[in-house]
Formats: C-alpha cells, sequence, structure tokens
C-alpha cells in the first residue's frame, strides 16, 4: 500500500511539473532588479550633480539633509569628515527606493571587514563612500535612478538611527 501511494504521489507531481516547451520570461533576481530599472532610465542632458555633504561638528548628523537630482543624472558626491573626535568615521550609502533602513544599518554592524557595508544587503544599496576617519575626503559618483525619494544614511555601527538624509530624484 505504501509503495502505491508513493508511485501514486511521484506521477502526480510528475503531472504538476506542466509541459516543459511552455516559454515564460525569466524573472529577474533581485540584484539584476536594480541594474534593470537603471537601464530603462534615459541619461540625463545637462551637467552632472556636485555636492559636499558634511556632518554637523562631532554629532551623527548631516548638515546636509536633503539634496534634489535628476533621473539618469551623473551625481558626485563628496563627504568631507569635518569631525573632529576619533569616534565619528561617517560615510554616505544612498539606499534603493523603499530600502528597510533598520535592516540595512543593522546589517552594517557586522560588516568592519568591508567598511560597513553590508554584502547581504547589496540589494539594496545604490551607491556609497568608503568610510571617512575624522578630517578625511571620500566620494563616490553614480547615475541617480528613476524619479521618487531614496534615503541615505552613514552606516558606521549605530550611527544610521540619526544621520540620514533624502535623495529626491525629479524629471528636470
Amino acid at each position: 500500500m505504501y509503495r502505491t501511494f508513493l508511485i501514486a504521489l511521484v506521477l502526480t507531481l510528475a503531472a504538476c511539473g506542466g509541459d516543459d516547451s511552455s516559454t515564460q520570461a525569466p524573472q529577474p533576481t533581485p540584484a539584476e532588479a536594480p541594474a534593470q530599472a537603471a537601464a530603462e532610465i534615459a541619461p540625463y542632458d545637462g551637467p552632472a550633480f556636485e555636492a559636499t555633504i558634511t556632518p554637523v561638528g562631532n554629532t551623527m548628523e548631516y548638515e546636509q539633509k536633503e539634496i534634489t537630482v535628476h533621473p539618469g543624472q551623473t551625481v558626485r558626491l563628496t563627504f568631507h569628515n569635518t569631525a573632529t573626535s576619533t569616534a565619528m568615521s561617517h560615510n554616505i550609502v544612498v539606499l534603493a527606493m523603499n530600502a528597510d533602513v533598520n535592516a540595512v544599518g543593522k546589517a552594517a554592524m557586522s560588516a568592519a571587514s568591508t567598511d560597513y557595508i553590508p554584502a547581504s544587503m547589496s540589494d539594496q544599496i545604490i551607491a556609497h563612500t568608503a568610510m571617512a576617519a575624522a578630517g578625511e575626503t571620500v566620494s563616490v559618483e553614480f547615475t541617480a535612478p528613476a524619479e521618487g525619494s531614496y534615503t541615505y544614511i552613514c552606516t558606521f555601527p549605530g550611527h544610521y538611527m540619526m544621520m540620514q538624509g533624502t535623495m529626491h530624484v525629479v524629471a528636470a
């Protein structure tokens, strides 16, 4: 009886597999999705957007909490760490739209070997600078994504909760 049941189960599962000749469009993996979306954005015709972002003294706060760019525009962000405390290393990490800020921030805490950029969250990150110690300057260049609002954070352990800003991407 057990053998009959097992044979029936195998035959049922095989029948549910459907016809191998069906052609279904492949679905992008989460890692491919941002690249695919970026490919659909027309290049911006105007100049690149350039901004220098600094912390507010020795605090966990960006001086520039908002920037506005256009879809397809080249964005050059420079982070100049004007802090004087050695405990105030910072970076700028631009997150994908609707990224889970808390999940990225918590994952970053255990990513010291990669400058607090968690590889497991690469699908949530558009661009990032290196970590900048007090007095250092770092930069990143990337192409602005589709219209929307994108959070940028510092991923040094614990900083993400307070050190946030918004990149607004609006049509030209």
